[in-house]
């Protein structure tokens, strides 16, 4: 099959949501008719030069109570204002923070209706509706004393307008408040977890409760969402391990420090690079080497790194060098190439169904990933490229040589601080997910042995018994309620304590917020949270603090109510789950839509929009008829620079055609 072979492109659209109504705690809608339960009282329509457009009620589906504001539009004009709503003026001190919403729907997608603030000067924004209900928000920060709410429609077609709201937002006062604005998105997270790689022997002699108890500590009381797994674990753990991990809904990596020494330019796993074959380094080698391990873990692995560290060569570390471009000639003292090494096992392993994704890079520092990245970072079947944070940090110059893949950062760890203070690994984490926009952090030494006073690690292991220790509090706090799919969102901080840090996450249903507070100073601390247009229900908090966590290390203080001043207690960790009384993810048909399709050697892949909190399978027909239509059960997904992309890794010669379906969940 060829790309030219796909006649068309089935697009099947299973919709609906239900959305319940939910209140601004706090806050007084300044708006007095914006339910139109008082038909167009308060609100003035017009149209001018030359532009068409009806005015109504609507009573059969309005969005709640008994009607709707209808605007047909047959001709929107030239000018922004020739169709237009014109509602009440309000009198406001300039600089007021406010959030106005409302609900809307359009007859067709992709139907645009203007929001505007307006006395002299024009503050405005623009949405595109769907043919759904949607709750849509615009947080307005006032530039005139007066502004009236005006609405104005750009496009031909049918906009239904309802529940309108303009709410004035409390101010900060003296306190630091904390403003989360889920209009404004970062990463796509993947999840948060840690490494089972060395001082295994001391795990594989446990009991198997005791396994078992490690592995719930693990996956379901702290949520951890991937395990990294090192090759030189014999393949029965590496199994064991990334079974437990898949069993509870988690992923595993597996990653190579070193191939066996029969690889090796000198002979052995420490130091050295890939040993030489007829005068070149041998690349097929180290392949099979790959396809052997993972054939022998049946294909279960989620993720590979084919090299950990692969420019990091001290002399006495189990490693293999690779460096962005090869020796020529090749030599035992130079270094084979990181992208001929992953372009080798990519072709060795691209036709499995179950072939995993590439973690490409794992460099050790911030610098050795910029000078790698960059030369694999445009492979088509690279998606994700891995760095660590030893050494001095260059966050921004990680971020900037993403090139459209999610950064993972795959390994720190810091022996006498972390083990001293639990507090340095929750700020590498924040750091880390806040300023170099990653997508996943994989902490150092998940469970690690022979831990007695020596290296730090979150589940020290050693003679038969283990011991939960504090950093795996620190890890808790994020995994526990960010998984995969969740978003990074815009959180703002208006005090000046450089201890308070604060993140939020919008889970992948769209109806939860995590926001996580650290304040690593010896003062305690108070703020303010605040949600602007946010339809907020429960909230409730958990909260690690140094002088207690020996007998509260992650103390539910249960409800909270947000209108309060938080007290944040000095070295300590607090978060706060905030339930949504709606989702703020609706399904949005109109997105729904092949941008793109590529068909590279045993593969073919889909490209459509991407939309947080809802899931699309892939389908597979050879002749269109009805009952021919099979899913692609192990079809590959992967989101990245917002869109989509659904792959069937065995897509096979002959000619078929493929659709999309939204999952549903029935």
């Amino acid at each position: 099959m060829t790309s030219w072979q796909i006649n068309r492109t089935f697009l099947l659209i299973f919709a609906g949501f239900f959305l319940v109504g939910g209140s601004h705690l706090s806050a007084q809608n300044l708006v007095t008719n914006g339910g139109f339960e008082s038909g167009l009282t308060g609100w003035t329509n017009n149209t001018s030069g030359g532009a068409g457009a009806s005015f109504s009620l609507e009573t059969v589906q309005p969005y709640e109570g008994a009607r709707a504001m209808k605007i047909a539009v047959t001709n929107p004009g030239a000018q922004l204002h020739n169709v237009q709503t014109q509602g009440p003026t309000f009198t406001l001190a300039v600089g007021t923070s406010t959030s106005i919403t409302f609900r809307a729907r359009a007859s067709v997608p992709g139907v645009k209706v203007r929001f505007v603030m307006q006395d002299a000067t024009y503050n405005n924004k623009e949405f595109t509706l769907s043919t759904s209900w949607q709750w849509f928000s615009w947080n307005h920060t006032t530039t005139e004393a007066t502004p009236r709410l005006r609405m104005q429609y750009r496009s031909v077609g049918t906009v239904w307008l309802d529940d309108i709201s303009l709410v004035v937002n409390a101010a900060a006062g003296t306190t630091t408040r904390i403003s989360s604005d889920t209009t404004i998105r970062h990463q796509t997270m993947d999840g948060i977890g840690g490494s089972i790689a060395f001082n295994t022997p001391d795990y594989e002699a446990l009991s198997a409760t005791k396994k078992n108890e490690i592995e719930n500590l693990l996956y379901v009381n702290c949520g951890i969402d991937i395990v990294r797994l090192r090759t030189g674990n014999s393949d029965a753990l590496n199994n064991e391990l990334a079974m437990r991990a898949q069993r509870n809904g988690a992923k595993s990596l597996l990653t190579c420090w070193s191939p066996p020494a029969s690889l090796k330019s000198n002979n052995s796993i420490v130091s050295g690079t890939l040993r030489i074959v007829s005068g070149k380094y041998d690349y097929a080698g180290f392949a099979d080497w790959w396809y052997a391990r993972l054939s022998a873990s049946n294909w279960m692995h989620d993720f590979i790194s084919i090299q950990n560290e692969p420019s990091y060569d001290p002399g006495d570390k189990e490693t293999c060098r690779f460096f962005a471009n090869e020796t020529v000639p090749a030599t035992t003292s130079g270094s084979a190439s990181y992208r001929l090494a992953m372009d080798a096992v990519y072709n060795k392993i691209k036709n499995e169904p179950k072939r995993p994704q590439f973690i490409a890079v794992d460099a050790e520092t911030h610098s050795a990933f910029n000078s790698i990245a960059p030369t694999v970072s445009a492979l088509s079947y690279v998606h994700h490229l891995g760095f660590h944070n030893y050494g001095t940090n260059d966050f921004a110059g990680v971020k900037s040589r993403y090139n459209g893949n999610r950064g993972w950062m795959t390994e720190w760890g810091a022996d006498p601080d972390i083990l001293d203070n639990w507090l340095v690994l929750a700020t590498n984490i924040h750091e880390t997910l806040v300023n170099a926009n990653a997508s996943a952090y994989l902490a150092w030494r998940m469970v690690h042995g022979n831990n007695t006073g020596q290296v730090w690690a979150m589940i020290g292991v050693e003679n038969g018994q283990y011991q939960v220790q504090n950093s795996f509090y620190s890890v808790k706090h994020f995994a526990k309620h960010i998984s995969s799919g969740d978003q990074r969102i815009e959180v703002t901080n208006s005090g000046t304590n450089a201890n308070l840090r604060v993140s939020g996450y919008l889970n992948v249903a769209g109806n939860k917020i995590n926001l996580i507070v650290l304040n690593t100073g010896g003062t305690d601390d108070v703020i303010s949270l605040r949600f602007p247009g946010l339809p907020v229900g429960s909230v409730t908090a958990f909260r690690t603090r140094q002088f207690d966590i020996g007998g509260f290390p992650y103390n539910s203080l249960g409800a909270i109510n947000i209108a309060n001043n938080q007290t944040i207690s000095k070295n300590s960790i607090t978060s706060y789950v905030v339930n949504l009384t709606e989702t703020i993810n609706p399904y949005d048909p109109s997105l729904l839509r092949v941008d793109g399709f590529l068909k590279q050697g045993n593969q073919f892949s889909l490209a459509i929009p991407a939309q947080p909190g809802h899931n699309f399978t892939l389908w597979k027909s050879s002749s269109l008829a009805d009952g021919s239509w099979q899913e692609v059960t192990n079809a590959v997904r992967a989101e990245i620079d917002g869109q989509l992309y659904l792959t069937d890794p065995n897509a096979g010669t002959t000619r078929a055609f493929y659709r999309v379906e939204r999952d549903t969940g029935l």
